[in-house]
Order: C-alpha cells, then sequence, then structure tokens
C-alpha cells in the first residue's frame, strides 16, 4: 500500500468528512509555491456565466448561484442514458481521497446534472457513465453541452457497460459527432497532460482492464472530453460496512489505486485552465513525499 495513506474504511458521518478536513494540518508540499501559476477553471466558467446573458445569450446560459457561495470542487453527474446513477458513493469516495492526498477544497457529494439546468456551469468537471445505449441528446442539449466545453468546462466520459457489450460505446462516438462536428474524436496519447497533472502515470486503470488508453477531442491546447472504457468509478465503490463493492480485474490492489491516481489526476486537470508540461511537478511531488506502490498480498 501506499506510505503515508490509509484507505479509507467507510464514509464519514454526515458533516464530519469536512471537520476532519478542516481541521488537518497540510504538508507544504501540498500548497502552490509562489511561482506557480494555476489558474482557476471554475473562476473562468463562472465569468462566462455572467457574460452571457450580456451578450444577449441569458436563454442558453444563465449564472451559476452558488459558484460564488461554494468554492468547493464537485463533480456534477450528467443525467443522460442508462446507467448514469450507478456511481455516486464511487464519486464520494474519489473525492474524498483528492481532499485527503492534494490541496484542493472538495464537495465529496455529486449532483445529478441535466444538461439544460441552470447549474451546468457550476460544475468544472462532469461525469458522464453509462452502463447501455442511450437516446440521442435533444438539439438544445447539444447546443448546451457545446457550449459549456468550449467556455471551459470538461467531460469525462466512463464506460461502466459490461465486457463485450458496445452499446454505450457506439452512443458515445455518435454524440461526440454531434457535440464536436469539427473536431476529430480520437486516441490521446499516453504523453498527455492529464497522466502528469498530479501522479505520473503511463495508462488508464479502473475496474476492469479493457482498452489501455484514452480517447478525446483537442480544442484550444486542452481536452474538454475524455473518454475511458475501463469503469473508471467501479473501482472506487465502498459497502457500508467499508469493503469494496467490486472486485477490481486483473490487478486488483495495485490497479485499484492506479485508478485513484488517474481520477484524482482528471480533478487537477479539470479545476486548471490549462497545464503546460514543463509545470507539471510530478515527480518531484512523489520524490519529496517518497510514496510507492508495494506488492499487495491481497490481489482482488
Amino acid at each position: 500500500m501506499l506510505h503515508g495513506d490509509s484507505p479509507r474504511a467507510a464514509p464519514p458521518a454526515a458533516g464530519s468528512a469536512h471537520r476532519t478536513r478542516k481541521n488537518r494540518r497540510r504538508s507544504p508540499v501540498d500548497r502552490p509555491t509562489p511561482g506557480d501559476a494555476i489558474i482557476d477553471r471554475r473562476t473562468a466558467l463562472s465569468t462566462i456565466g455572467l457574460a452571457l446573458p450580456a451578450l444577449g445569450l441569458g436563454g442558453l446560459v444563465r449564472p451559476a448561484r452558488a459558484m460564488g457561495l461554494d468554492a468547493r470542487v464537485g463533480v456534477g453527474l450528467l443525467r443522460h442514458g442508462e446507467g448514469y446513477d450507478r456511481r455516486p458513493a464511487a464519486v464520494e469516495q474519489l473525492m474524498w481521497e483528492v481532499s485527503k492526498r492534494t490541496s484542493i477544497d472538495v464537495r465529496e457529494k455529486p449532483a445529478f446534472v441535466d444538461p439544460l439546468s441552470e447549474e451546468l456551469f457550476r460544475w468544472p468537471l462532469l461525469a458522464w457513465i453509462g452502463t447501455g445505449p442511450a437516446e440521442p441528446f435533444s438539439d438544445a442539449q447539444v447546443e448546451r453541452l457545446s457550449r459549456f466545453l468550449r467556455a471551459g468546462g470538461m467531460l469525462y466520459v466512463s464506460d461502466a457497460s459490461p465486457e463485450g457489450d458496445d452499446r454505450f460505446d457506439a452512443t458515445v462516438r455518435r454524440e461526440m459527432a454531434r457535440i464536436w462536428p469539427d473536431r476529430e474524436f480520437g486516441r490521446i496519447h499516453n504523453d498527455h497532460t492529464v497522466y502528469r497533472t498530479f501522479f505520473l502515470l503511463q495508462r488508464p486503470q479502473g475496474r476492469i482492464s479493457r482498452q489501455p488508453w484514452l480517447e478525446g477531442v483537442e480544442f484550444d491546447d486542452r481536452s474538454p472530453v475524455l473518454y475511458g472504457r475501463n469503469d473508471l468509478f467501479g473501482a472506487f465503490g465502498r459497502d457500508s460496512l467499508g469493503s469494496w463493492k467490486m472486485p477490481v480485474v486483473p490487478g486488483g490492489r495495485i490497479q485499484r489505486e492506479m485508478a485513484f491516481r488517474l481520477g484524482i489526476n482528471l480533478v487537477m486537470y479539470a479545476t486548471c485552465l490549462n497545464y503546460k508540461r514543463d509545470q507539471v511537478h510530478t515527480t518531484a511531488i512523489l520524490r519529496r513525499r517518497r510514496w510507492k506502490v508495494e506488492t499487495p498480498y491481497d490481489t482482488r
């Protein structure tokens, strides 16, 4: 297991997690150094949400009221298709890990977000989880998601369908062609910044190992859409007793830890407008913390 980290036994009682985070002392390595220039994507989304009504687009995008009241980072679950509501506890577990390992102030509990909701621009990171085919987005939903993504929002699409079932995959490709008709939806190379924002990774992991790469769209020197087929959030869920809900195959504990690291990298990537590759200090962070993964006895 990781030195310096202990696995979370069970979700804390309501309110206790935030009290714990508020009182804990963070290592100096968790804080940005004076030379680090990290732009907050939430600020950009909020600014755009306020500016669009002045441009006559208020009917399409309304400023999210909670943006200034709740500065914590959270994940919105896109309400669409089959399986979007299968992993809320897993998202909560991931955000707990983000809080524990980084200096980000998080909102652990996710919210279900409709593409036409005025709350859309509140979330710098949306997750669309699917287990089967979905109806096409309406034209209004396509327009709204396109504006959200081009304005600085990010969408992570997670295929949680059984291996051998490609119906959700077909849905994703169909809808990405509608949202991004002018962009190629293709494979993301393993030197992409998302593999370096906090942890240094070589490939995506999840509950399963169906596809050893991510896919996505490149726009304005960033990737507003990333797509993985390894059921990322399926690796995170715990039951009421604190045990893992589902086994991670074939790599067991190490694979689960690598999935958590990818999830943390995604949150870091989504909350910054852009990371330059020479500004990512992953190697130095890991060396200073002296973290490493040992071969576990329990591989499931």
